[in-house]
């Protein structure tokens, strides 16, 4: 009798293709994805400590003002008066070019030189003309290939409405490193102009050991304080972790909404079968026979 009560079910699974086809379908999308969610959430974490690790580059410790901005007369101190030499500038800011938005990067090429390597293969010419004109700028050469661009043309750009036109005097990077598309480096000099933010800095980039650190942070005028590298990643990785617990659970959602294609494609198929299940039942088959049976589809499917 067992075996042909799995005869029965096996004949009917044949017998409704499409309905089984539907169950199918419902798990195999649910898994997808989840799977496609759990892959995206890993290459942005990916590309995120990427981006961080060639923004950041070398640098043990920055500087950062509590609220506002740094006045730029602290680096001179830092640079001339306590004689801190591994210190670097750093203003970041928004510029639209094309349909997209960039992360403009203001940076000190020579003081840059040790901390990150953003500026390879474009020479001393590029880099003399980023440090003496107020209209160029680097582009990584991911965004430059996708922008249509390349060394000596010129690029409109937005910043907070405001349109302007520089010319792409360097190319850095390699086409394959994506960790730094979206970004536009730029002179110190240029982005404060750019931003309408003279005499501003967002941070400066230390290289200490941890007693010149501690010995630092005691020096720091009021409104001014000395963070780890490693804390402002940390941060940043927390804004974005509730954006990927987001994703996670929309894709649980899509499970749970296979599990129910297949708990309703199973019930059908018991109603359908309503009668041959109530012969079965006469013929001396019991209730957890038939649950078992009901179950082990499910469990195939």
């Amino acid at each position: 009798m067992l075996s042909r009560l799995r005869l029965s079910g096996w004949r009917h699974l044949l017998r409704h293709r499409w309905q089984s086809a539907l169950s199918v379908f419902g798990i195999v999308l649910g898994v997808a994805v989840v799977m496609a969610v759990e892959l995206s959430n890993q290459s942005a974490n990916l590309a995120f400590k990427l981006s961080m690790e060639e923004i950041t580059g070398r640098a043990s410790h920055h500087i950062v003002a509590g609220v506002g901005s740094l006045d730029e007369a602290l680096y001179r101190d830092l640079r001339l008066q306590q004689g801190i030499r591994s210190s670097a500038p750093v203003i970041e800011g928004r510029v639209v070019i094309g349909d997209g938005q960039f992360t403009l990067l203001g940076l000190d090429p020579i003081a840059e030189q040790q901390f990150r390597a953003l500026l390879p293969m474009i020479g001393d010419g590029g880099v003399r003309q980023l440090l003496t004109r107020a209209d160029a700028l680097i582009l990584p050469r991911s965004s430059a290939r996708r922008l249509g661009v390349g060394s000596g043309s010129r690029i409109d750009l937005s910043v907070a409405g405001r349109p302007f036109n520089m010319e792409v005097v360097g190319v850095a990077g390699d086409v394959d490193n994506s960790a730094l598309d979206g970004l536009v480096l730029v002179d110190i000099a240029t982005a404060q102009a750019l931003l309408q933010r003279k005499g501003q800095l967002d941070r400066i980039d230390l290289m200490l050991a941890p007693d010149a650190a501690a010995a630092l942070a005691k020096r720091l005028p009021p409104g001014v304080r000395l963070e780890t590298a490693g804390s402002r990643s940390a941060a940043l990785a927390q804004m974005s972790a509730a954006f990927q617990t987001n994703l996670t659970a929309m894709s649980l959602l899509a499970l749970l909404v296979g599990g129910f294609l297949i708990y309703n494609a199973m019930t059908f198929s018991v109603l359908q079968r309503r009668t041959l299940l109530g012969m079965l039942r006469l013929l001396g088959v019991s209730r957890r026979e038939i649950f078992v049976q009901v179950m082990s589809e499910a469990l195939l499917i």
